[in-house]
């Protein structure tokens, strides 16, 4: 038997995929049975056609959701406030949106909660892998936050007012954590995981941000005006607080190692142990060239070229 019912009502709903004004008709939803927390009677949300939501399991659109495009919500997936789902989105398992917008060729599943307006923009072809799916699962949570192209979220990960993009991963029990000033960017083949956090300051530009093949994990923590590049890895009990702070080309930073405030490292720089660089004022911290910089040592200016 059937759980729901298309009724009479529907209405135009006005959207714009690239930018371009288009319109769809969609159906309300009326539940012919009890499932879940559902009462036979009960008015649903808009579809636009029986396709978008599976008869089976006890999968639900509350009354103001919509979906359509080739979008599906199946399982056990619930769907509420003012969420819209569209242009081939997968929602399944026991996910769970509540207002939030979801578009494109993705999958959100298991137990992913993705809620508080978040935006899921999935976008195939962009990347060296043209079939990679935009993918959140697990456990994974997301608030405010961004997330678009083929970027992957899973595990017992938690981000709040970030923004994710291209194949960015963020997984295990990392933490990225912006604020209504300031988001957390992770972007392009970057990796936040294990028990990592990233954590957006207040003010003008307190804004991590995670680039290119970086990766950032074990217990490490990067706070405010940070910024990783190109082969980055910051791990261990690793502690970052810009600003602004800028590693580039192959920079290790582990172990206890801290670093603060005007700092810029780059090409071959290893800093690890209880090492810490602190930079005072607005004068910058240049460290360069293939250094190891360990045990309790404290750097507080540039060292001259050639020497450390």
């Amino acid at each position: 038997m059937k759980k729901y019912r298309l009724t009479e009502d529907s209405r135009l709903h006005d959207y714009q995929p690239g930018g371009e004004n288009q319109q769809v008709r969609l159906w309300q939803i009326e539940a012919l049975r009890d499932f879940a927390d559902v009462r036979a009677g009960q008015s649903g949300g808009w579809v636009e056609s029986e396709g978008n939501l599976s008869q089976a399991g006890d999968c639900w659109l509350d009354e103001n959701a919509k979906i359509w495009g080739g979008a599906s919500v199946e399982d056990n997936a619930l769907v509420t406030g003012e969420s819209e789902i569209c242009q081939g989105a997968r929602i399944s398992g026991n996910a769970r949106i509540e207002h939030s917008q979801i578009s494109g060729e993705c999958h959100i599943f298991d137990h992913a909660r993705v809620q508080n307006r978040c935006q899921i923009i999935a976008v195939l072809g962009l990347t060296e892998d043209p079939e990679l799916r935009l993918q959140i699962y697990g456990h994974a949570t997301l608030g405010a936050s961004r997330v678009v192209h083929q970027a992957q979220i899973y595990g017992h990960a938690r981000v709040n007012n970030a923004f994710i993009e291209h194949r960015a991963e963020v997984y295990d029990r990392a933490i990225i954590e912006g604020n209504e000033e300031n988001n957390v960017w992770i972007c392009d083949c970057a990796k936040v995981f294990g028990s990592a956090r990233i954590v957006a300051g207040f003010g003008d530009s307190q804004i991590p941000t995670i680039r290119y093949s970086s990766q950032v994990y074990d217990n490490a923590v990067i706070e405010g005006d940070c910024v990783l590049k190109h082969r980055v890895r910051v791990f261990g009990d690793a502690i970052l607080t810009g600003g602004p702070i800028q590693l580039d080309d192959n920079v290790h930073i582990y172990g206890e190692a801290r670093l603060t405030g005007n700092v810029l490292i780059e090409n071959n720089v290893q800093i690890y142990d209880r090492a810490a660089v602190e930079g005072c004022g607005h004068e910058l911290i240049h460290i360069r060239g293939i250094k190891d910089i360990n045990g309790e040592q404290l750097i507080t200016r540039s060292p001259f070229y050639g020497v450390f």
